[in-house]
């Protein structure tokens, strides 16, 4: 027994098999995705981190979507976070109108983010 680690020379830390990559978030958060849908369709937008840390902080804030056709026209989106003291609410508006195209919680998202 090695009396500094206490071990007989096993290893302490399960090794991962050669090649496989690391379990859980790994390096500095680099972008986050979140996806909605509505009308059958899915929509996402990609924010940074900055802009992340101020809708979890229940910060107002907002962004225009991708542009997407629906039944041969072409529609703009817009994404508004914590809007009207609403900390964790989401409205996704589309077209020149201002129809709603997901109303709820930003919490409801999928959201993915991707680390560097």
């Amino acid at each position: 027994m090695d009396p500094r680690t206490g071990s007989f020379g096993e290893s302490r830390r399960p090794r991962r098999p050669a090649g496989a990559k690391p379990a859980g978030k790994q390096g500095k958060l680099k972008s986050v995705t979140l996806s909605v849908d509505w009308g059958c369709e899915i929509h996402s937008l990609t924010i940074g981190p900055r802009n992340w840390a101020k809708i979890q902080a229940g910060k107002p804030w907002g962004a225009g979507g991708e542009t997407y056709d629906y039944e041969g026209e072409r529609f703009s989106c817009y994404w508004d976070f914590n809007a009207n003291g609403n900390p964790d609410s989401l409205v996704v508006y589309y077209g020149n109108d201002g129809g709603e195209g997901f109303t709820g919680s930003w919490s409801e998202a999928d959201i993915q983010e991707h680390y560097a």
